[in-house]
């Protein structure tokens, strides 16, 4: 195959791996470390990989039944909460541009309200689009919906315990501390 193609070398990973690699190109990770926990949220799975040193610990890759799908259909429940009008036919694929392009993990709900609270305009993103049906501009201010999204996965209501649980029986004391601290998600 590699004649045929003319492909002179190939380097084959480990999904988990490259998504912990992509993220030190995030201002938010301090150190560029491959211990660390992932989690790998897709449409239809989630699993939590704690990897030490690049290294995956396989007998620790666990599956959750939440799926990234799960919190697409979580974020539409977000915003009808706060009375945002979303076109019926578009709900599913607002929440998937905002979960995807403007959510994030925070480690403190309540600090991120506060920080929110005290300057709404810094941290509250406006989506636009065109309704399909009406050809006119809808537009709506994503605020809690960006951190609040993924807490499907920690919320004891949505089975998402699990996840927390994986955290704490990470397999070593000694990679521990750094398996909490770098945690990833991934689309």
């Amino acid at each position: 195959i590699f004649e045929s193609f003319n492909v002179p070398d190939l380097y084959i990973a480990v999904h988990a791996v490259l998504a912990l690699a992509a993220s030190w190109t995030s201002r938010q990770v301090g150190g560029q470390t491959l211990t660390a926990t992932v989690i790998d949220s897709g449409d239809g799975v989630t699993h939590v990989i704690a990897m030490a040193e690049g290294y995956l610990i396989g007998s620790c890759i666990k599956h959750i039944p939440v799926p990234g799908r799960d919190v697409t259909h979580f974020i539409p429940q977000l915003l009808r909460g706060r009375e945002v009008e979303i076109p019926r036919k578009q709900s599913l694929e607002t929440a998937k541009t905002i979960k995807e392009h403007y959510s994030y993990v925070c480690p403190d709900l309540l600090k991120e309200f506060n920080k929110y609270d005290a300057d709404r305009s810094k941290w509250i993103k406006q989506y636009a689009r065109i309704n399909a049906i009406s050809k006119k501009e809808f537009s709506i201010g994503v605020f809690s919906e960006r951190f609040l999204g993924f807490e499907i996965f920690y919320s004891s209501r949505a089975g998402g315990l699990l996840v927390l649980q994986e955290f704490k029986t990470s397999p070593s004391n000694i990679a521990r501390p750094c398996l909490y601290k770098n945690k990833n998600k991934t689309k």
